[in-house]
């Protein structure tokens, strides 16, 4: 009988998205693009499950949120539709007797429901008020299925859509698949809660609930209940037309602004201190409490650090430093090079010092690619200040949109970097929808930069120098070839000035 409403639907949905590729593909042809975004997103949350978690992990990056005109759409964050469940009958079937004792009493309602979970409140035997998130029946059933569904339709009409680091939309799906199928994985959720929990449980300003895990199942989690408000709401009522600074403090006697930078700031902190983050800092899963607390909720996705945390402190510092007009796009796209496309940065690095020592000339291949770089984003601002466009947050989006448009520096990105970028695009969206980010992101980076110089000097002074020169000179040689076919005009430039160095290194050979 399960087997048969399972496959039932499978072939509703499936004939639903069938529909609306056909009605998609029908606007975008007319040239009615905000239409066809708002009809995707509605029929997305009547979906429901991971086509709403699509919504808030893929396309909240995109401009896709943005042209969405629709009145309910912030119920995407939270209070999504329940359904019935017997909430007492599932914690007998999940917990035995001496552990179901633990919980003193549980609503048979649920107060909130996520993608794949509802969350009922309930009291633990301590004293403590507890919410119980319950895994939505036949989730796991029907999830691999829906991801298949969901990558067919976001390959054939979204691919101009996707605002992840690489453009690629094949890879963001992948990424999305990833964290997706770990979210479902409630004993595993748990275990990063508690680690968080363990590591942040002592800081008076960011909250982190406390988890059960003896209470936890494959099914079910426990874990201390956080009050407050959520950003969700002061997003809402922001749309109304209420001022969310006013109405934070006049509730809760907080700074929003120092809320927002505590997150941002023990959010990037930890990929320097924790093995993972918090990787959905979306509005629904951000709380903020009194005195000036910030706590966060539901830990389904979590974002790995990078290996190469050297490189990423050195992308933040020169982020930093940009808003002190002490750096340009030349340094803040080498430190971008080489986060992101490591290999290519070290070979660049390798063949620039092999050339100053045969040379004597101070050589940097690298900042010369920098340079290319900022020419580019020169010629496409039409000499305009690029200040106030990057001032935002929004500089590593306009390097690649603009500086790497269809990929001309033939970079590949690192994968790792991936979950790390997706945790920082959802904060930055964040404090952009509440119109903070240009009072709250310096703060931020500066507090970052600051702290990591301090416990963690040895970063600033780690390089990229253990790859051979015949390495470096196939790497480079691959990167060429993707350039030539990309960019040809750009690939003459490239070629001119290493052959340049070649030249100089024959001159000094001869003399």
């Amino acid at each position: 009988m399960k087997a048969q409403s399972i496959a039932a639907i499978k072939r509703q949905r499936t004939a639903k998205l069938a529909r609306l590729v056909t009605r998609a593909y029908y606007l975008n042809k007319r040239g009615q693009d905000d239409r066809m975004y708002s009809l995707v997103c509605d029929e997305f949350v009547s979906l429901g499950g991971v086509y709403i978690k699509f919504l808030q992990g893929v396309l909240l990056r995109s401009e896709v949120m943005k042209r969405w005109h629709s009145p309910g759409r912030l119920k995407i964050f939270e209070n999504l539709d329940t359904e019935h469940l017997d909430i007492v009958s599932i914690l007998r079937q999940e917990l035995s007797p001496d552990k179901l004792s633990q919980i003193s009493g549980v609503q048979p309602q649920p107060f909130a429901a996520g993608s794949f979970g509802q969350v009922y409140y309930g009291q633990h035997i301590n004293g403590k008020p507890v919410i119980i998130k319950v895994l939505r029946p036949m989730i796991r059933e029907l999830l691999r299925y829906d991801l298949k569904l969901l990558n067919a339709f976001t390959r054939r009409f979204y691919g101009h859509a996707m605002s992840n680091m690489d453009m690629n939309v094949n890879e963001a799906i992948k990424e999305f698949t990833r964290a997706t199928l770990r979210e479902t994985d409630y004993i595993t959720e748990a275990e990063f809660a508690s680690e968080l929990y363990e590591h942040y449980k002592e800081n008076e300003k960011y909250i982190i609930p406390e988890t059960f895990m003896e209470l936890c199942t494959k099914n079910i989690i426990v874990q201390e209940y956080v009050d407050g408000i959520s950003v969700a709401q002061i997003v809402k009522l922001q749309e109304q037309g209420v001022d969310p600074r006013t109405y934070v403090l006049e509730q809760l006697g907080s700074d929003l602004d120092q809320q927002l930078e505590t997150l941002g700031f023990e959010s990037i902190n930890g990929i320097f201190n924790l093995r993972r983050i918090q990787g959905d800092p979306h509005p629904g899963n951000i709380k903020l409490l009194t005195e000036n607390r910030v706590g966060v909720i539901d830990f389904g996705i979590s974002a790995t650090t990078p290996q190469n945390k050297a490189a990423f402190f050195g992308l933040l510092e020169e982020w930093h430093e940009f808003y002190n007009d002490s750096t340009s796009i030349v340094g803040i796209f080498e430190q971008f090079m080489r986060f992101f496309s490591s290999d290519l940065y070290a070979a660049l690095k390798k063949l620039s010092a092999f050339t100053q020592k045969e040379t004597g000339a101070n050589a940097s291949f690298a900042k010369e690619l920098g340079g290319m770089a900022q020419d580019m984003l020169s010629s496409a601002l039409g000499g305009r200040d690029i200040k106030p466009l990057l001032q935002n947050g929004r500089i590593l989006q306009v390097i690649n949109r603009m500086v790497n448009k269809d990929n001309r520096f033939g970079l590949v990105m690192k994968l790792e970097a991936s979950e790390i970028i997706r945790a920082a695009q959802t904060y930055m969206t964040l404090i952009e929808t509440l119109g903070r980010q240009s009072d709250v992101l310096p703060k931020v980076l500066k507090r970052v930069v600051e702290d990591v110089s301090e416990k963690h000097p040895d970063l600033r002074h780690q390089s990229e120098d253990s790859m051979s020169v015949g390495d470096a000179i196939e790497v480079v040689s691959n990167w060429l070839e993707r350039i030539a076919e990309r960019d040809p005009r750009l690939f003459k430039q490239l070629l001119a000035k290493i052959r340049a160095a070649d030249k100089s290194m024959d001159i000094k050979g001869k003399a």
